[in-house]
């Protein structure tokens, strides 16, 4: 049979892509990104030290004010190389003609900054088939580097069989699994009125057990923002007790590069649709997430070290009600609650290469700071954390005689432990 030479880029891309060219297999990374950068107008060494400040690793060229033609990203690539951060490009040729997409990816892909290529967001049943040949066009130009498709949540996809079982399986299908380095979805859980998105965790669960299916790294974005349609509160502007909620439940359910949504303050953004301010306000300047959200990078990128490495292999909540998605600890599991009303998910990581099992316990609540007493199977005899200022394991409260494990959590909050 003979094959095209695209086709064949294709074929090769999956193997390429996990490879260097030396031969060496790609060391996988924990990575934090941002959407909605800084703009053209404050593309400078002040609000890209900001992002380097920030621990962002990858910032995704597209957003209010961004230039997505060639000089544009060429300019991003340039400032964010010299701040040791990568990009993803978005360029309006990817709209275009083959010989344009050939074009563009030609103009960045020698870049030492490009991370990769920003295909398309949230792409329904009706465009699914050609974001994807988008996508196999651009990987095929390209194999070393990623490109990227950002999904809607299960509740926005309209469809006759599961989100699960049919959108995102036909998806990873028509993708070509070896093409695809994340399967990315957003759904943002800070309703107004103080409610949380009833899809939150059954949508961190689906995207959890695709992943594990297919092997590939998991992405979700996380919420720094309130949206307002002509005056109305949709999305509430979250406290620094409800992004930390949001970082760990993601966390818990084995995301491996999380991406903030929005990283600028788009509060200009036509017709009745506005947000609130983001980390950096209209003007450049940092508001009151900024610190929240650099320490709360910090940490996961501390985690992430261990965690780029684990599976999430059980998720389990506690309390008095339980969410969409969401099941109870069976009597076996490795970790049980005194405190059956305490609100928290416990998950069981194991080691991808090796026994070594894990646990990550958070504080489900991001409304008050719980003390929490786990219970943990005869078999474990030493217990540490991992931490979150150094990512390495220290010393945990764990009393072997009774097994039990015995901390404060602050609200949303969650940690680490490496089981023996």
């Amino acid at each position: 049979m003979r094959y095209s030479t695209l086709t064949l880029f294709i074929l090769l891309g999956g193997l390429l892509n996990s490879w260097t060219v030396s031969g060496q297999k790609k060391k996988d990374e924990f990575l934090i990104s941002i959407y909605f950068p800084p703009p053209a107008d404050f593309l400078n060494d002040t609000q890209y030290r900001y992002l380097k400040e920030g621990n962002v690793d990858i910032v995704f060229n597209t957003g209010p004010g961004v230039t997505s033609d060639k000089k544009g990203n060429l300019q991003t690539l340039d400032m964010a190389h010299k701040h040791g951060l990568k990009v993803y490009v978005h360029d309006v040729r990817l709209s275009q003609s083959d010989d344009k997409i050939r074009e563009m990816v030609n103009d960045y892909k020698a870049h030492p900054a490009l991370g990769g290529y920003y295909i398309t967001d949230e792409p329904d049943t009706a465009r699914l088939k050609s974001a994807t040949e988008l996508l196999k066009k651009v990987k095929a130009l390209d194999p070393a580097k990623d490109s990227y498709i950002n999904h809607l949540p299960d509740w926005a996809i309209e469809e006759k069989e599961s989100y699960e079982h049919s959108f995102l399986k036909r998806y990873i299908e028509l993708a070509g699994r070896g093409n695809l380095n994340y399967l990315a979805y957003d759904n943002y859980p800070f309703k107004r009125k103080q409610r949380l998105e009833k899809t939150y965790f059954n949508n961190l669960e689906v995207i959890r057990r695709v992943g594990l299916k297919y092997d590939i790294k998991t992405s979700s974005c996380l919420q720094s923002f309130g949206m307002y349609f002509s005056g109305v509160e949709e999305l509430r502007r979250p406290n620094v007790d409800e992004m930390r909620m949001n970082v760990f439940s993601n966390l818990a359910y084995g995301i491996k590069n999380p991406v903030w949504f929005p990283y600028w303050s788009a509060t200009k953004l036509g017709g009745t649709l506005t947000f609130s301010t983001s980390m950096i306000d209209s003007t450049g300047v940092k508001t009151d997430f900024y610190e929240p959200f650099r320490e709360l990078n910090s940490q996961m990128k501390q985690l992430g070290k261990t965690l780029i490495h684990l599976d999430a292999r059980q998720v389990y909540h506690t309390g008095d009600s339980l969410w969409i998605g969401t099941v109870s600890p069976p009597a076996d599991f490795i970790a049980q609650i005194d405190d059956k009303k305490a609100e928290l998910i416990l998950t069981r990581f194991t080691d991808k290469t090796s026994d070594k099992q894990y646990l990550m316990v958070v504080n489900r609540s991001f409304k008050k700071s719980q003390p929490v007493t786990v219970m943990l199977n005869g078999s474990v005899r030493k217990v540490k954390e991992i931490s979150k200022t150094t990512g390495k394991p220290v010393q945990a409260p764990f009393d072997p005689k009774n097994h039990r494990l015995t901390e404060t959590f602050l609200p949303g909050e969650g940690r680490l432990y490496t089981l023996q």
